[in-house]
């Protein structure tokens, strides 16, 4: 599946937030931190993810390891198989077709249960 990884010049949360909502998007922003790396899996929604601050790591389905600082943008279809890996608390915008509270749970999709 199709996904976008670009490396730009930092963005404020609201330059992201404001982004995300010209696109048509159910977008809001909060601080993470991955403490271990998690499972290959999926989501029912397609999203956009803009890095505000510090670091953050993710893999695709065959191995790549992507590197983000801020400023980087991730665009990527409902489906999509990926890993997040180990890194400190980072903040995000997350932009998405479906509203979260409508998201079905687990939010994050184990790769067996994917159809293709």
């Amino acid at each position: 599946m199709e996904f976008t990884f670009t490396q730009g010049d930092p963005i404020t949360e609201e330059e992201a937030l404001a982004e995300a909502q010209k696109m048509g998007l159910h977008a809001f922003a909060f601080d993470t931190e991955v403490e271990e790396d998690s499972e290959l899996h999926w989501h029912e929604f397609k999203a956009a993810i803009w890095l505000i601050s510090g670091e953050a790591n993710l893999a695709t389905e065959d191995g790549t390891v992507y590197e983000a600082k801020p400023g980087c943008r991730l665009t990527a279809p409902a489906g999509w198989l990926h890993r997040e890996l180990t890194s400190q608390t980072h903040r995000l915008v997350i932009g998405t077709d479906i509203p979260s509270q409508d998201w079905t749970q687990p939010v994050n999709k184990p790769a067996a249960e994917l159809s293709r």
